[in-house]
C-alpha cells in the first residue's frame, strides 16, 4: 500500500498506525517450506496433524488472510477453508472485494490442528514458517482474523486496533475478530463487513 492510498484512507476518517517489528525469517523455497511444515515435530500439535495446513502452491495474491486456528474439517481433508463457516465467509469476501480465489492466500498462526488450543511454544515454532510464506507471497496487505493471531505478531491492544491499518514492516495489516467469534456474536458482523469494504479502495 503506497502513501497515496493511505492519504485516501485518512480522507475518509480511516486512521492507520505504523509499527516496525523484528521478525525471525527462514530462507526456504515454497516447496522446501511445505516439506518442513509437513515433517515438523517441534510441538505436540504435530501428533494431531492429519494434513499440514498450508496452501498447495504459490499464488499472486493481493491479500493474505492470517488466522488463529484451523478447523477439524481442514485437518481431515487437507483443504484450507473447508468448513461451511469459512466457505460462507470466503464467498462474501470475494464478492465484496471482487477477488478471485487465487488472489487470496490463506495462512494459519499454527500449521497443525490444535483443537483451538493456544500454546506459546507452538506459536514460537510456527511463526518463522509464516514469515517465510509472507516473504514468498508478498501480498499487498494482511487481513488478520483473531486476537491470538494478532498478538502472536508482537502487537498489543487487539480491540483498540480492530479495523485499523497498521504498518507491519513493508506490509500493512488490519486485525479483526476471527470467524468463530463472529458466529457467536452476530451483532458484530455488520461492522466486520463495513471494514472489509474499506479494503477495496486499497487493492
Amino acid at each position: 500500500m503506497d502513501k497515496r492510498n493511505l492519504h485516501y484512507l485518512k480522507a475518509f476518517g480511516f486512521e492507520y498506525i505504523e509499527e516496525i517489528k523484528d521478525i525471525e525469517r527462514l530462507n526456504l523455497s515454497f516447496k522446501q517450506l511445505q516439506n518442513a511444515v509437513k515433517k515438523c515435530t517441534l510441538c505436540n500439535f504435530s501428533k494431531l496433524r492429519k494434513h499440514s495446513l498450508m496452501e498447495k502452491e504459490v499464488k499472486k495474491a493481493k491479500i493474505l488472510i492470517f488466522q488463529n486456528y484451523a478447523d477439524k474439517e481442514e485437518n481431515e481433508s487437507g483443504k484450507l477453508f473447508a468448513s461451511k463457516l469459512k466457505q460462507d465467509f470466503l464467498h462474501n469476501f470475494q464478492e465484496i472485494l471482487n477477488l478471485k480465489e487465487e488472489e487470496i492466500y490463506f495462512s494459519y498462526m499454527l500449521k497443525c490442528f490444535s483443537n483451538f488450543k493456544f500454546d506459546e511454544n507452538a506459536v514460537k515454532f510456527c511463526l518463522p514458517y509464516f514469515y517465510n510464506e509472507l516473504e514468498i507471497i508478498n501480498p499487498k496487505m494482511i487481513f488478520c482474523l483473531g486476537e491470538e493471531a494478532f498478538l502472536s505478531l508482537g502487537f498489543e491492544n487487539f480491540k483498540v486496533h480492530i479495523g485499523q491499518w497498521i504498518r507491519f514492516n513493508r506490509y500493512f495489516i488490519m486485525p479483526h475478530y476471527d470467524l468463530n467469534y463472529l458466529s457467536k456474536n452476530p451483532s458484530l458482523y455488520a461492522n466486520f463487513i463495513e471494514d472489509i469494504k474499506k479494503i477495496k479502495g486499497c487493492l
